[in-house]
């Protein structure tokens, strides 16, 4: 196992002390610092960036040859860290503990260290590992939004306010779809400095704010919780495939809900996400699609063709068709008779 200390907390230190412990050198495009991994370590890169408001942006993009500990264990009060891990599992452990807390793909970890006791990622080898953290310096934080968190009622004002860090936090949960492609969207106007410094500003902002609201979408009930989480996707894209393979059945949000395991308001996000209509709007579009081609088909009527989409009433099929493909069904057929 590859092991390496990091004895600094700004992140621009943190990279050029990484640089220094990887035998590398780094780089920065004005405040954005970076490296990228010698062959003999593995492939990729780390980038890191600090913000006027106490928020910052550290983003692993790697594959390591050997498991790889890295430590951040400066003897001052460290940052919160928001932790998601979007490819790879990682682990973490709180520097005076020595219990590994497993980050799995598609989780995000918040965590808050003890007094002055740091915190240690591993990472494992030969796996692609995509991990942004959203690093709060309290001291700085508090200072610039003292007023807006004196009026943040949650659980997660005592952490960021916690300046003494007199108390340890950790939490773990699925990441919400936000998170998903929000690597891909870090990598934007990498020439175009001024923008791309705005943009992570923006994202890590964006990053901060979805990440309280999944908290306190957290603390509640899971079949109240509407935030959609990035595994519930799966679930979603399979019932997509289960209604166009049952087309014919009666597919009402109920028991569509009841199949998937999740509620309603968390499905027809879903449904939203990924295939950007409602549920019955989706259900629809299968049935005009499935209808387009079996009204092809001399041995479908209409009528035929009407039962085989799962409806009962043919004038509403007429109705719907002739809104969407501008002629109606019987017509249609002629064309293909």
């Amino acid at each position: 196992m590859v092991v390496v200390q990091v004895n600094s907390i700004p992140l621009k230190d943190v990279i050029i002390g990484l640089a220094k412990s990887f035998n590398v050198a780094y780089h920065h495009d004005c405040d954005e610092y970076y490296l990228y991994l010698p062959k003999n370590l593995g492939e990729g890169e780390i980038r890191g960036i600090n913000f006027e408001n106490g928020l910052a942006l550290l983003i692993y993009n790697v594959m390591f040859k050997e498991d790889t500990r890295l430590e951040f264990t400066l003897n001052e009060i460290h940052p919160v860290k928001f932790i998601n891990s979007l490819n790879g599992p990682l682990t973490h452990e709180f520097a005076n503990e020595g219990i590994r807390h497993s980050i799995d793909e598609f989780r995000c970890a918040i965590v808050a260290s003890e007094r002055k006791n740091g915190h240690i990622i591993e990472f494992l080898k030969n796996t692609k590992h995509e991990v942004v953290s959203v690093e709060i310096d309290r001291k700085t934080f508090k200072k610039k939004s003292g007023c807006e968190l004196a009026n943040y009622n949650s659980k997660l004002r005592d952490v960021l306010t916690d300046v003494k860090g007199e108390k340890q936090f950790l939490h773990i949960e699925n990441c919400g779809v936000f998170f998903k492609d929000v690597l891909q969207e870090a990598g934007n106007f990498e020439k175009f400095l001024l923008a791309r410094k705005l943009n992570l500003l923006c994202i890590t902002m964006q990053m901060f704010i979805n990440q309280l609201v999944q908290f306190s979408d957290d603390a509640l009930d899971y079949d109240k919780r509407t935030i959609l989480r990035i595994p519930e996707l799966k679930r979603i894209e399979e019932l997509g495939d289960f209604i166009k393979e049952n087309i014919a059945d009666d597919h009402s949000v109920k028991s569509l809900s009841r199949k998937a395991g999740l509620n309603p308001g968390k499905l027809q996000n879903g449904f939203q996400y990924l295939f950007s209509a409602s549920i019955n709007e989706f259900i629809t579009n299968v049935r005009l699609e499935r209808a387009n081609v079996l009204l092809k088909d001399k041995e479908y009527n209409v009528r035929a063709v009407v039962a085989a989409v799962g409806l009962e009433s043919s004038s509403y099929f007429s109705k719907i068709f002739k809104k969407r493909y501008g002629i109606t069904p019987k017509k249609f057929k002629k064309i293909f008779s």
